[in-house]
């Protein structure tokens, strides 16, 4: 089953905000043209988490997980997405184990990308620590 072309088509701008997070997850998509750009909403800055482009599916997590939306999702040049509601996706998901597989290895992808970064994260902050530290100590060593 393709499921890319079975879905009810949204078009959508550049710039044009397809979901906001914490929104109902009621639907998920698949690019069919243009790219989306996955941000999650911060206290000072929005972070840009993930670049989906044709042939990837996005919001699926919200339908399978019945939560409300981890994330925003805004459209990069003019973009159009094939769309499903839950019980779409569902029953896709039944009776195409390769669309399983698929969605399965989509989020395996995400989790490695997520766990990469944060190691990243942690890596940097014990870096920046140390050399917060080492400047505290020659500034102290400097006022001897």
């Amino acid at each position: 089953m393709d499921l890319a072309h079975e879905g009810r088509l949204a078009r959508f701008a550049d710039g044009e905000t397809i979901f906001d997070e914490g929104d109902e997850g009621d639907r998920m998509f698949i690019v069919v043209r243009g790219s989306v750009r996955i941000k999650k909403r911060g206290a000072h800055v929005d972070t840009v988490v993930a670049e989906i482009g044709p042939g990837e599916m996005f919001g699926e997590s919200a339908i399978l997980e019945e939560r409300p939306r981890s994330a925003t999702a805004v459209a990069v040049g003019e973009t159009e997405l094939a769309s499903y509601d839950r019980a779409e996706f569902l029953e896709a998901l039944r009776t195409d184990p390769e669309l399983a597989l698929a969605a399965m290895r989509a989020l395996a992808a995400r989790l490695r990308t997520t766990t990469e970064r944060l190691q990243q994260l942690a890596t940097q902050h014990v870096l920046d620590r140390a050399e917060m530290a080492l400047t505290e100590k020659a500034l102290l060593e400097a006022e001897l």
